[in-house]
């Protein structure tokens, strides 16, 4: 009788309310985190902060995002997620309060940090819980969660320049930061795994978990895999600008190509996670992981608009499929019982090369005084990650 009412809960309302909740979600922390550079003068203004220190917050924002969020990520296997989905409300309650007094420069680092620290983690639980409770749906469903990130990159800009011509940066955070809190506490309310399993029925997350998983190959292999297919998307989001200004295109044009590669990955978020329905998760990811590789060229060879749009849109179209489908590919692969340990791990190789990444293009490009032997090696770490994840995430025993 156990059996049929956990069965019943899979690719029920339930499940779809989650991913609801997820959406919005990763749209309000997504947008908060990754539009950064519309707030920056603003921050910038009003702390009497130079350019370093203001990139300098970011950077810590967006490191904690990707590491602390990956670490806490490891830990909230034990947990119960109510409970850290609770946290991370509070966390993002307690900055948005010490941003309307903090004075300093330590102070505003403290508040971005906590920002990123609970984000990154919230956003964990909803990538590792959302694949759980669907298996006919499961593409899908993750398909519609992680548009979040899209929709936040392109909403939250216009949300952030309405609020600051109606009022000052410490207000428009609590709007934005209000919301985002009281989304998380009611997922803390409905956030649960679907079956009942109990804190001393998992696998622990100790130090035997970790070496159970740094002695298996397929893990380890995915994980380099993973970290090394993400490349290209750090590299673009650091260095398009430059890159494309390097190629003779406008700065206008320039500033808004990745937003459009943004805005493609929204509805090819969605449609990858119904093709992989259709088609299986790992064949339909491995061809979001080929295109974005593809596109590199592409983006190299463009002389023309038309051409620079060509490749933009075989970006988004890559990423969307990437975006969406990697976590229920690991989930399916490595288990569900420590999911958010799992996607946890993860996320700490991709934080690697989005630090590592950016400086080994700049440094390419500084030695050979052009973006085309950087962008086709970048090429090449895409293609050789694809081939290692595919491998890794192989069902079959090694």
């Amino acid at each position: 009788m156990e059996t049929s009412s956990q069965g019943s809960q899979i690719d029920s309302m339930i499940g779809w309310l989650i991913v609801g909740l997820g959406l919005c979600t990763l749209t309000l922390i997504w947008g908060t985190v990754f539009t950064f550079t519309v707030y920056a003068n603003e921050l910038k203004a009003t702390f009497g902060l130079s350019e370093f220190q203001t990139s300098f917050i970011f950077s810590i924002m967006t490191s904690l995002f990707l590491v602390a969020g990956g670490l806490l990520g490891i830990l909230v296997a034990r947990l119960k997620l109510r409970k850290v989905v609770l946290s991370t409300a509070f966390g993002i309650s307690i900055a948005v309060l010490l941003f309307q007094i903090v004075n300093s420069y330590l102070g505003v680092i403290i508040v971005f940090g906590l920002i990123g620290t609970a984000g990154g983690t919230a956003v964990i639980v909803v990538i590792s819980l959302v694949p759980q409770w669907f298996d006919k749906y499961q593409g899908r469903a993750m398909g519609v969660t992680l548009t979040g990130s899209g929709l936040g990159i392109l909403l939250l800009p216009f949300i952030w320049l309405w609020l600051f011509e109606r009022t000052n940066i410490r207000v428009s955070f609590i709007v934005v930061g209000g919301v985002t809190a009281g989304v998380l506490f009611i997922a803390s309310i409905v956030y649960r795994r679907p079956f009942d399993i109990k804190n001393n029925d998992l696998d622990l997350v100790d130090l035997g978990w970790v070496i159970e998983n740094i002695t298996n190959i397929r893990f380890m292999t995915a994980m380099v895999g993973f970290a090394l297919l993400w490349t290209w998307y750090f590299v673009l989001s650091a260095k398009l600008v430059d890159i494309l200004s390097t190629l003779g295109f406008s700065d206008t044009l320039a500033t808004a190509a990745f937003g459009f590669i943004g805005g493609i990955s929204i509805f090819t978020r969605v449609s990858s996670g119904i093709i992989a329905d259709r088609f299986g998760l790992r064949t339909t990811f491995i061809g979001g992981v080929i295109l974005a590789g593809g596109g590199l060229p592409l983006l190299l060879t463009s002389n023309s608009r038309t051409g620079l749009y060509i490749a933009l849109l075989v970006f988004g179209i890559g990423l969307g499929a990437i975006a969406s489908l990697y976590s229920p590919i690991l989930i399916q692969q490595f288990g569900p019982q420590n999911a958010s340990a799992i996607i946890g791990t993860f996320t700490l190789a991709e934080a690697c090369t989005a630090f590592l990444g950016p400086l080994l293009i700049n440094s390419l490009f500084e030695v050979t005084g052009s973006y085309s032997l950087p962008i086709m090696g970048l090429a090449c770490i895409t293609f050789v990650g694809a081939v290692l994840f595919y491998w890794g995430t192989d069902f079959t025993p090694v």
